[in-house]
C-alpha cells in the first residue's frame, strides 16, 4: 500500500512539474527563465520515466540510462549557461526578443 501511495505521489509530482514547465516555456520573456522552464519540463520527463521504471520493474540498465541522461543534461546546462553569459556580455540583454535579432 505504501509503495502505491509513493508511486502516485511521484506521478503527481511529475505531472505538476511538467505543467509548470510548459507554463514557463509559454510565458517566459527572459532566456534564463526559458532555460529554467525547459529544464523543469525535462526533469519531469525523467521523473516520469523513473516512475514507469519503478512500476514496470525495469532492469538496472534502464536506470543507468536515466543517470547518463541526467549527466548529459548537466553538461548541456553548463554549455547553455556559458553561451548565455557570452550573449549577455555582447548584447547586455537576455530577453526572448533577442533570439529573433540574433537569428538574423
Amino acid at each position: 500500500m505504501e509503495g502505491t501511495t509513493l508511486a502516485v505521489l511521484v506521478y503527481l509530482a511529475a505531472l505538476v512539474s511538467s505543467m509548470a514547465g510548459i507554463y514557463g516555456v509559454m510565458t517566459a520573456r527572459s532566456i534564463v527563465k526559458l532555460l529554467i522552464s525547459i529544464e523543469i519540463l525535462f526533469n519531469s520527463v525523467v521523473l516520469t520515466a523513473s516512475y514507469i521504471g519503478v512500476v514496470t520493474g525495469a532492469d538496472p540498465g534502464f536506470y543507468s540510462l536515466l543517470l547518463a541522461t541526467i549527466v548529459l543534461t548537466i553538461a548541456e546546462i553548463a554549455i547553455v549557461a556559458a553561451l548565455l553569459i557570452l550573449v549577455y556580455r555582447e548584447k547586455k540583454n537576455l530577453s526572448t526578443d533577442l533570439l529573433t535579432e540574433i537569428k538574423g
